[in-house]
């Protein structure tokens, strides 16, 4: 074997080993979570929340309010937007904002979303879910907040609609 086939070979080596590692890694879990400064607060959502269409609204505490809201449909293997407008003091106090999409009793994959935050001062990401083989519908959106006075997490139900 000749040194510029070795060479070749070697270099072959990496980038296959490369690969494998982005492949197997979401790049949002390479990256560290956020982390909280202070207490991690569990929100009580509301019974008439609802994500879909006109929005859920969330008290964040003494920090102020959030509107999470998603399109009125949201299909699998769809690309929807997931938009936070924090109102009035929240919007001076928010850092960090993420959801989680879990289907409970169910491993979906890691469906972690980082949203960044708008000129507009809201914060947004595009979001696809995948499919549940099993036909099942019922997902929460974990949500967190991560503010001056700690990380406030919301958990919050919705169904995806029928292919």
């Amino acid at each position: 074997m000749s040194m510029n086939q070795a060479r070749w070979l070697v270099a072959t080596f990496v980038a296959l080993a490369v690969l494998s590692f982005i492949w197997g890694h979401n790049p949002a879990e390479v990256r560290p979570k956020d982390t909280a400064s202070g207490p991690v607060i569990p929100v009580v959502i509301p019974n008439d929340c609802t994500m879909k269409g006109t929005g859920c609204d969330l008290a964040l505490g003494h920090i102020g309010h959030v509107l999470v809201r998603a399109p009125i449909v949201i299909k699998p293997l769809e690309k929807f937007s997931l938009v936070v407008e924090p109102q009035g003091e929240a919007s001076k106090s928010m850092g960090a904002v993420s959801v989680d999409f879990q289907m409970v009793g169910m491993d979906m994959g890691i469906n972690r979303y980082p949203l960044t935050r708008t000129n507009n001062g809201n914060y947004a990401q595009n979001i696809i879910l995948p499919v549940c083989t099993t036909t099942r519908t019922d997902w929460v959106a974990d949500l967190s907040f991560t503010t001056t006075a700690g990380t406030f997490v919301a958990k919050i139900p919705f169904v995806v609609d029928h292919r």
